[in-house]
């Protein structure tokens, strides 16, 4: 299975709408998430487990704690 699309909204630090375009990868089979700690990468990991399975990656983050603390109250 290969991520093509990530649409969030209101999800961990991201207080507003993030979408992410995998299809620019193109055939790459194997690409990388960095960036400096607390940036958010583990965020992305947790959207598309929560996407596919309505949990997040490895357990440790309660599901009512994904909504951003900084999203309006009408996202």
């Amino acid at each position: 299975m290969k991520p093509l699309k990530l649409v969030m909204n209101a999800f961990g630090p991201y207080a507003g709408r993030q979408e992410l375009d995998f299809a620019q990868l193109g055939s790459n089979s194997l690409f990388l998430i960095h960036g400096p700690t607390g940036g958010g990468k583990t965020t992305i990991l947790d959207a598309i487990c929560y996407a596919l399975y309505g949990e997040t990656s490895g357990r440790e983050r309660d599901d009512k704690y994904l909504r951003s603390d900084l999203a309006a109250d009408e996202d």
